[in-house]
């Protein structure tokens, strides 16, 4: 049924991590499909253009953006490349672990999903304790996104979600920035007819210091945009 994957990856600034990132996706269990990685570069300015030019896989195609436009953006210029029957987002900073694909693709062979969010905050798995605010505020707008849309996700905010690639490519996703975390889950919510599912997976979140780049202000956004989408 499924025989590519395409793994997203937006980068911005991830010298420190990027080239470790790009090797265990590389080794990652896809469940048999076929790999292919698309890597956008959101015009990084701390070495790591340098070191994905140094990249040769032939799995990789990797995408150099002349302007930092936002998240949302890059990953929107990922997803132009994309031709795999699924998609995945990859953060390059190795806060979410390869090691947690067959969790994320086991719905869709098993299930048929059409979308699988990985949910950081079941507890069921290994997680590095983080502040208390960052705790408060992802229950927070993951609360109202059930309340608005009707239904049960732990985890609203991960940056771990694949998706069948004709559910994600019909969605018309404007967002070019952080939003586009909320606004995917408000157009895929309203939609009755697309099944998602919900799996526990691991984290290793970072501090500000170690280059975590969603502020407190995204809190007041993300809110936002779950009402604006809902109406």
């Amino acid at each position: 049924m499924f025989n590519k994957l395409s793994v997203l990856i937006p980068v911005y600034n991830e010298k420190n991590t990027i080239s470790k990132c790009v090797e265990n996706v590389l080794k990652a269990d896809t469940l048999g499909m076929d790999l292919e990685i698309i890597i956008s570069d959101n015009n990084s300015n701390d070495g790591t253009k340098e070191i994905l030019k140094s990249l040769t896989d032939k799995k990789l195609k990797i995408l150099y953006k002349e302007k930092n436009t936002g998240k949302g953006a890059n990953i929107k210029n990922a997803l132009k490349y994309a031709t795999g029957e699924l998609i995945l987002f990859q953060d390059g900073d190795l806060e979410y672990s390869p090691d947690d694909y067959p969790v994320m693709l086991e719905p869709f062979f098993k299930f048929n999903a059409d979308v699988v969010y990985g949910s950081r905050l079941t507890r069921s798995k290994v997680t590095r304790i983080v502040g208390f605010p960052n705790f408060i505020g992802n229950h927070l707008f993951t609360f109202l996104a059930n309340f608005l849309y009707n239904k049960i996700f732990t985890d609203i905010a991960t940056g771990y979600k694949v998706f069948k690639s004709d559910v994600i490519k019909s969605i018309e996703i404007v967002s070019d920035g952080f939003e586009i975390e909320p606004e995917i889950t408000a157009k895929i919510s309203k939609n009755k007819k697309i099944k998602i599912y919900e799996v526990p997976i691991s984290i290793n979140s970072r501090d500000y210091d170690e280059g975590k780049k969603v502020r407190w202000w995204h809190f007041f956004s993300y809110v936002y945009t779950l009402i604006k989408w809902r109406f």
